[in-house]
């Protein structure tokens, strides 16, 4: 398996853990050495009669230790050759191979441990453990079985319990396999080089990654982006400076369109000796310098594989700070008031003793992807997901089934809007070479709820040029802004997520013009709709003209419904911050009914409208109303549809 987890995907806890693991094998053999003169009839006789074995096997360990483990090898090997029943030096050659994914190799070295004395626990438990990293788990649990079986008094039960949890959830598991077709995103996007951690805008057409360059003793980690066209990714270009940098970058998160992102990256600064967080926003088509967003989000610690929510303002990551509950855990930070909140961990529910990493947050903001080696799973590291309760609380993690998962380490998934496609990085004979990326069809069990989008261009309505512009979606029930940005200076896009079950207001503005508005209405229902909008801006002018669509009335009626105000506000603030202006406020009906009484209630609803300002200190001077029933349709009234756009209130510029 590639360790393509190099820098800012790197957890040097797993480094920590090998170390530990190393010490943990050294003081397991000093203290069976220390048994063996003491006679305990419980203790099995692991060392040698041998002194120069000894001695050698003594050498060995300070090699080991040194990390010179082939000169390390080699003197275990001696020692073997001088006594053919030396269990320590072939312990120590089994867990050598074993810390280095050599399977084969360390098995062999068990079966010879128990061919020489069949009571030896810890042959069984280690030749457990590496039959389940080889995916061998009938076999693993036959062993386990067999390790029950003998006392052991070498302080291991608490890793065999764990063990246990694992192989007998992987057998059962795997008899109950789940749809998985991946496909190879192609030559585009993978090379012979190692490509991971992919991330993606709203509508899927703009994939982020991670590619490994230079080698070995100077591994370099980029990234890169392809657009989607006619269904085809584009082949995949070099994000460039200042993202890219002769330092690490790795794991990538973007907003939903785009305009900014999230990364990580390590020792970027000369006092920055550790990996941190990093925010850049794209200005044109050019990111920015990048920011370290420091404390406290960043900490002395590993802080890595950040995940943005469709709102831009939570961001889940990876951190191996204190006050967590294992290695490495997930976190999350929540951008109020122009900051980010000390991070929070995401608790035991998510988190265990072991590692969690590579946090993916859907769209949907309630159904969460990450890896672990904790919770129950096939081996190495494996994805789960885990789906918020109405509660607010986490629910317990369901690890997402064979073939998703195996005795390899699956990482960095991501999901689309739709919820339905996923993107993971995976080592699959047929590939490109190292690890790829691929697509898959989540099985339904396993997808998120679906949302959709809104995708506009803001553009002057006179010149037609694109226009950078403040765009906000407001939550008509509460008034909150639930997310707000900016469409781009160069092509005017903008791109923002909808969720179900809600009706929004979309205000778009800037200095100069008058403002937008447009309403998107999901209230008992899932927002799987995509919105393409055009966003003509009026420059201010005498006989320039608003739709306000958030002004709502019941049929018939010209009271104010409460969720009007937040549109009304709107135009307060318009009116506050341009004082010369003079504007017409106009009702509009459609064709049913009676003419005169359409008059009535068209001058009602806008003398309704007019009353408030003037309750909220416009001055009377610079505001005036008129009804116009039918007159001035703006769609054809023989249509619901039409007679809906037809029902409206406007303003107009008149001075």
């Amino acid at each position: 398996m590639h360790n393509f987890c190099f820098n800012s995907s790197f957890n040097p806890n797993l480094f920590l853990k090998t170390i530990f693991k190393i010490q943990l094998i050294i003081f397991s053999l000093l203290f069976l050495n220390g048994n063996l003169y003491s006679q305990n009839p419980e203790t099995v006789f692991t060392g040698t009669k041998n002194k120069k074995a000894e001695r050698l096997f003594g050498e060995g360990l300070q090699h080991f230790t040194g990390t010179d483990y082939d000169g390390a090898s080699i003197l275990f090997a001696k020692c073997i050759k001088l006594d053919p029943k030396y269990i320590d030096a072939w312990w120590m050659k089994a867990e050598t191979h074993s810390l280095f994914h050599e399977y084969k190799e360390s098995m062999d070295a068990y079966k010879n441990i128990i061919a020489i004395n069949s009571n030896y626990p810890l042959s069984y438990f280690g030749f457990s453990r590496d039959l389940f990293a080889s995916g061998q788990y009938q076999e693993a649990n036959r062993n386990m079985q067999l390790y029950n079986t003998k006392k052991d008094i070498y302080g291991y039960k608490y890793k065999a319990d764990r063990l246990k949890i694992h192989i007998e959830f992987a057998v059962e598991a795997i008899k109950n396999p789940v749809k998985f077709n991946p496909t190879n995103l192609g030559k585009n996007i993978n090379s012979y080089l190692n490509e991971y951690y992919p991330g993606i805008t709203a509508d899927g057409q703009t994939l982020y990654f991670t590619r490994l360059l230079g080698d070995n003793l100077h591994p370099n980690e980029d990234f890169y982006f392809s657009k989607k066209e006619n269904a085809q990714w584009n082949f995949a270009k070099n994000i460039g400076a200042p993202i890219n940098t002769e330092a690490k970058e790795g794991t990538i998160t973007l907003s939903p369109d785009g305009q900014y992102v999230f990364f990580t990256s390590c020792q970027r600064e000369s006092y920055n000796q550790h990996c941190d967080l990093y925010l850049s926003k794209l200005d044109g088509d050019k990111w920015l310098e990048p920011k370290n967003l420091g404390a406290p989000v960043n900490s002395k610690d590993w802080d890595s594989q950040p995940s943005l929510s469709y709102n831009g303002k939570t961001l889940y990551f990876t951190s191996s700070r204190s006050g967590g509950f294992g290695k490495s855990d997930i976190w999350y930070t929540t951008y109020t008031n122009g900051r980010w909140s000390p991070p929070i961990n995401m608790g035991a529910e998510i988190n265990t003793d072991e590692d969690e990493e590579c946090p993916f947050i859907a769209a949907d903001d309630k159904t969460l992807y990450f890896v672990s080696n904790g919770h129950p799973g096939f081996g190495n590291m494996d994805i789960f997901i885990s789906k918020k309760g109405n509660d607010g609380r986490w629910q317990k993690p369901s690890n997402l089934g064979f073939p998703i998962n195996s005795n390899t380490e699956e990482r960095g998934i991501v999901i689309t809007n739709e919820g339905k496609i996923a993107y993971i990085s995976m080592e699959r004979d047929g590939g490109e070479g190292g690890l790829d990326i691929y697509g898959f069809e989540l099985p339904e069990h396993l997808r998120p709820t679906q949302t959709g989008y809104a995708k506009g261009i803001v553009f002057d309505a006179i010149t037609k040029n694109k226009l950078a512009a403040k765009v906000e979606l407001i939550d008509l029930s509460n008034g909150k802004t639930v997310i707000e940005s900016y469409s781009n200076k160069l092509n005017g896009e903008f791109l923002m997520n909808l969720r179900g079950n809600k009706d929004y207001a979309l205000n778009v503005s800037r200095d100069g013009y008058l403002f937008y508005s447009e309403n998107f209405s999901f209230k008992n229902q899932n927002s799987t709709e995509t919105f393409i909008l055009n966003v003509p801006l009026q420059p201010i002018f005498i006989g320039a003209k608003v739709v306000l669509r958030n002004i709502f009335f019941d049929t018939d009626k010209f009271l104010l419904k409460e969720e009007s105000k937040i549109e009304l506000n709107k135009l307060i603030q318009f009116l506050n911050s341009n004082p010369k202006i003079k504007i017409e406020i106009s009702g509009h009906t459609d064709n049913q009914g009676e003419k005169k009484n359409n008059l009535i209630l068209s001058n009602n609803r806008a003398k309704t409208v007019f009353d408030f300002l003037v309750s909220n200190a416009i001055a009377k001077e610079r505001l005036s109303f008129k009804g116009y029933a039918d007159n001035q349709a703006i769609a054809d009234n023989t249509s619901e549809k039409g007679r809906a756009i037809n029902r409206r209130t406007e303003f107009r510029i008149v001075q």
